[in-house]
């Protein structure tokens, strides 16, 4: 196991929002993508399949008991015809909606209310990568910039902070990391690609020390090894449950390179690593 590193902030300048995890329903509504980015973990399912309106409307009866929100994803998920229809069904039945986007079909957006509806574009980088921020285009829909580190793209981080801020009405900036997962087969194993778990954690505190934009919130996911005084590692029960185009089923979002099928979602039963998800999430409030 790797070991743990406390992030430091200064509290005259931050105040930390204490996440409240809640059960989740993950949708991969399609396999479409206009992207073939090096380290997506889902790449080896991209396609032409899609979860029919029926069929994604047919899962929230069956589980909208059970959790609180919906993360739609793809491929790219505004790719599918039956978005708009689908962030309905959930609001319908009092589900919050957050949707991934690589962000190249924003307009799709246009005229949808955002009360209970977060989207978040991902990039690897400001101006290089596969997924630049620069080469979307501006929008005032609220959006979170999600940026995923890698080994080449470090020396953007800052760059692409203070572009989102200048560029987008930018409600978040999160910090995350690739973990290739996919050819490593194991989530704690590094590849050429990702990023050793310490310096990660350098790099996030380089940013916080060093970051005087005014985004108001910045998110940093945790990744199994940071933590702060108010969030500390502890045992944890998946919360999450993931369904693809083809129907299969798994519980960590994790077990989707390692092919481990689950005929039905359970959520709060398997344990997680002795240091929580790592999945979850510091929040950052500019003060």
């Amino acid at each position: 196991m790797n070991n743990l590193y406390q992030l430091k902030y200064d509290q005259k300048k931050w105040s930390e929002d204490i996440p409240s995890p809640v059960n989740t329903l993950q949708f991969f509504i399609t396999n479409k993508c206009n992207l073939r980015c090096k380290g997506c973990f889902y790449i080896h399912k991209l396609g032409n399949q899609e979860i029919s309106l029926g069929k994604y409307e047919e899962y929230i009866q069956e589980y909208k008991d059970k959790v609180k929100k919906i993360i739609i994803l793809g491929g790219e998920p505004t790719f599918h015809k039956s978005l708009k229809n689908m962030i309905k069904i959930n609001r319908d039945f009092g589900l919050k909606t957050t949707i991934y986007t690589n962000g190249y079909n924003l307009d799709v957006f246009k005229g949808i209310l955002f009360k209970d509806l977060d989207i978040r574009i991902g990039v690897y980088g400001s101006y290089s990568s596969e997924k630049p921020l620069i080469t979307i285009k501006n929008t005032n829909i609220p959006v979170t910039i999600v940026y995923m580190l890698r080994r080449n793209n470090i020396h953007e981080l800052m760059q692409t902070a203070e572009l989102a801020e200048k560029k987008f009405n930018c409600s978040g900036f999160y910090i995350s990391s690739i973990r290739d997962i996919a050819l490593s087969g194991d989530y704690w194993k590094d590849t050429e690609d990702t990023i050793d778990m310490h310096d990660y954690y350098l790099i996030v505190q380089n940013f916080i020390d060093y970051y005087n934009g005014n985004i108001k919130k910045i998110h940093i996911a945790t990744r199994g090894v940071i933590f702060t005084d108010i969030n500390k590692p502890s045992i944890s029960k998946c919360r999450f449950g993931n369904i693809f185009p083809d129907n299969e089923k798994i519980i960590c979002p994790l077990d989707i390179s390692k092919y481990i099928l689950n005929k039905n979602l359970e959520f709060g039963t398997r344990e997680c690593n002795k240091n929580g998800c790592v999945l979850n999430k510091i929040v950052l409030k500019k003060l």
